[in-house]
């Protein structure tokens, strides 16, 4: 038997190809006129259609499409993506360039106020020289601006001179000064006059700034009329400085005179009454101290941060023995409940001398942001820091017995009573015992305890890692505490102290009752 579609020539009966495994006698339907016919039929033998065909050619396989051509339209269009992405990349940097620049200029102007506060807080201290002869180097740029305020400072004065030329009908007339007594100069401002003669007689090259005066009036005799005056240089890199002048009336002229110079260190300062809460009446003014013609005044360090430290200086200068008395205030800057900083000055014990004594009154009654407590203010602060070195003390490991017993007095009382109470206890990273002194140790999935030879005892969180106080008894104990496991599962502790008490503490809540 042929197979109809390999060909092989089969054997006798066979049902299936012995090469292909086509079935041998596979019938199929004619599709023209219904009958069955043999599977391998080109033509039905029935009704003659044809019903399979095969000289059918086989497809052809075809070559895969390659890419399309590109057009000029294309290209053109990824170009413009490529232009896009390149301006896209080119912005990018430029703002990452702005962000680090502007984080550079942030960081410059924070580091430069950081250093000029450093050198302010650090600069300060109690060793200031005296030198006429020396003058401190100032910067071209600022010698400019300070001349053109001094030059304008000029011109107001003596457009103010004339104003009240023009109005004045008469002069007052002068009288002897006593301790408080600042005249009118008919109407001018001695610190305007001051100034405009310092820059008339080119004393004002020095970078300072005119800060104070007061008119001292002569007898009308053998005294001349005299203005007594204070310039001042602040700078907290170079050197700031104090100068003191004296000038005399003659005629309608004065004559300027640099008295006395203080130099101060990398100080800056600022003689401001707000700042100081002063009255200008009182500071600065003409005084008379152990019956010396003396100026007073003052100034201080710029307020910094809260609980930085603040300074006052107040000053008398003897105008005949040029002498200058100088009493600090040092304290640390608080705010107070007007909400207004105020430094907290520290009370002065020794006082040896009229000129000190007189510059202690001004700085308790005159100069207002210097606040001195009260006896209850300090002994609340006394107690404040005997309670803040006490728990600091009892924060130590070394003070845990002590600890658990202040915390615990009352609970124990309680628990005579018959109470159930929760045990306060604090715990600890390092142990809180000496291990040679140790008496007994148990231990189960969560904790171990131990109890020492006092009586105490400790337990040991093998979860956090922490030690704590169970028990400690308060005084001398008798001896040991025993230990056990009440329910090791649910972490209750039996323990019975040396005076009999037998406790269950739970390890985990520190609940603890009296058991019989």
């Amino acid at each position: 038997m042929k197979c109809p579609k390999c060909g092989n020539e089969a054997p006798q009966g066979s049902t299936f190809c012995n090469q292909c495994g086509t079935r041998l006698n596979a019938t199929m339907q004619c599709p023209s006129c219904g009958n069955m016919i043999p599977a391998n039929s080109v033509f039905c033998p029935k009704c003659g259609k044809m019903v399979r065909n095969d000289m059918e050619e086989e497809p052809v396989a075809r070559p895969a499409a390659g890419p399309a051509p590109i057009t000029f339209n294309d290209q053109r269009r990824q170009e413009e993506l490529e232009q896009r992405r390149r301006e896209q990349d080119l912005q990018e940097q430029r703002r990452r360039r702005e962000l680090e620049e502007q984080r550079q200029r942030e960081y410059e102007i924070r580091r430069q106020r950081e250093e000029a506060e450093r050198q302010r807080a650090n600069a300060w201290n109690d060793e200031e020289e005296d030198d006429d002869d020396e003058t401190p180097t100032g910067h071209y740029n600022r010698n400019l601006i300070i001349g053109i305020i001094a030059l304008a400072a000029i011109i107001g004065g003596l457009l103010l001179l004339r104003s009240c030329n023009n109005t004045s009908s008469s002069n007052e007339e002068s009288s002897n000064t006593d301790s408080t007594l600042v005249a009118d100069l008919n109407g001018q401002d001695p610190l305007a006059v001051m100034a405009g003669e310092l820059s008339r007689n080119n004393m004002m090259g020095d970078g300072a700034s005119p800060a104070a005066a007061v008119l001292v009036p002569g007898n009308g005799n053998d005294v001349p009329d005299r203005i007594w005056g204070v310039t001042y240089l602040s700078s907290a890199t170079d050197r700031s400085f104090i100068k003191i002048y004296q000038l005399t009336r003659s005629g309608t002229s004065w004559t300027p005179e640099n008295v006395h110079t203080k130099y101060l260190p990398q100080t800056a300062i600022t003689l401001d009454n707000n700042s100081m809460i002063a009255d200008i009446k009182q500071v600065p003014r003409a005084v008379k101290v152990d019956n010396k013609e003396c100026l007073f005044f003052a100034y201080m360090k710029p307020m910094g941060a809260e609980g930085s430290q603040g300074r006052v200086s107040l000053n008398v200068f003897d105008m005949n023995a040029q002498k200058l008395t100088s009493l600090d205030y040092t304290g640390t800057i608080k705010t107070r409940t007007d909400g207004r900083q105020y430094i907290y000055a520290n009370a002065l014990d020794v006082i040896n001398s009229a000129e000190r004594k007189f510059l202690q009154d001004e700085a308790k009654k005159n100069i207002k942001i210097l606040y001195f407590q009260t006896e209850e203010e300090l002994q609340a602060e006394k107690e404040e820091r005997e309670r803040e070195e006490q728990e600091k003390a009892m924060a130590s490991p070394d003070s845990a017995d002590a600890k658990w017993n202040k915390d615990n007095e009352d609970k124990m009382e309680q628990l005579k009573n018959g109470e159930e109470v929760s045990m306060k206890s604090a715990t600890y990273d390092k142990p809180i015992f000496n291990m040679k002194d140790m008496n007994k140790k148990i231990e189960n999935e969560n904790y171990i305890v131990f109890s020492d030879k006092s009586g105490s005892v400790y337990g040991f969180n093998k979860d956090t890692r922490k030690y704590f106080t169970i028990f400690s008894p308060k005084g001398k104990a008798s001896g040991p505490t025993d230990i056990g496991f009440g329910d090791s599962k649910n972490n209750i502790l039996r323990l019975r102290a040396a005076d009999g008490a037998h406790l269950s503490y739970n390890l985990v809540t520190g609940k603890t009752k009296v058991i019989d």
